[in-house]
């Protein structure tokens, strides 16, 4: 069994996208390939502690609650193997999603339930994925299930964010959310109802776990 890299293991309730409001097992590993100026877990970069499959699985089934659903998070979690945490999950029931930045494509993703992908807005402070990474992953979601995820900081974001779009067919839901810092929902609102993305599975949302300060 490989071990992996663990920031954090812990029970609370989904923030963000199509999953917002589910209780779940945050599984946050260490370690990342990018830089995000608005990230929120940037500890989740250097506080590692190297656990065995055995000891994570008995620290999820020791925090889940009753509720069989996993949330693989980082970081950035493609970066580790993580196919044998993933198929012990399975075998003992879980639902698995994963959050991922867009960088990395894995075959394990064809075994992940719920895949969420990040498109990295200029603020972010990133450069734009590569294109073909970036397909390769929307496939898999096309495939099983997942969403597209955007943070908008302001107006140049939200203008990168269209083209993004309208140049490339993307049949996958995408969820645009205001950065907490520097954009209200309402000013997102009013820059997309004044000036439409084309897609039509779109949804603007907050991510409530900031509304509620929760972890």
């Amino acid at each position: 069994m490989k071990n992996l890299q663990v920031s954090e293991i812990f029970f609370s309730i989904n923030g963000e996208g199509l999953e917002i409001g589910k209780p779940t097992v945050f599984l946050r590993l260490s370690g990342c390939n990018l830089d995000c100026s608005w990230c929120d877990t940037k500890y989740a970069s250097y506080n590692a502690v190297e656990k065995s499959i055995d000891e994570i699985l008995e620290e999820i089934e020791r925090n889940n609650n009753g509720i069989k659903s996993v949330l693989i998070t980082g970081g950035e979690p493609l970066l580790q193997d993580i196919e044998e945490i993933v198929d012990v999950l399975h075998e003992k029931g879980y639902h698995i999603s994963i959050e991922t930045n867009g960088s990395i494509y894995n075959d394990v993703l064809l075994k992940i339930d719920f895949i969420s992908v990040d498109i990295k807005t200029p603020s972010s402070k990133n450069e734009t994925c590569d294109l073909d990474i970036f397909n390769k992953i929307v496939n898999v979601i096309m495939k099983r299930n997942g969403q597209m995820k955007a943070v908008i900081s302001d107006k140049n974001d939200y203008i990168f964010l269209k083209k993004f779009i309208n140049e490339n067919s993307f049949n996958v839901p995408l969820i645009i959310q205001p950065c907490w810092d520097t954009l209200t929902y309402k000013e997102l609102c009013e820059l997309y109802t004044k000036d439409p993305i084309n897609h039509n599975n779109a949804r603007i949302l907050l991510q409530i776990h900031k509304v509620g300060e929760i972890k």
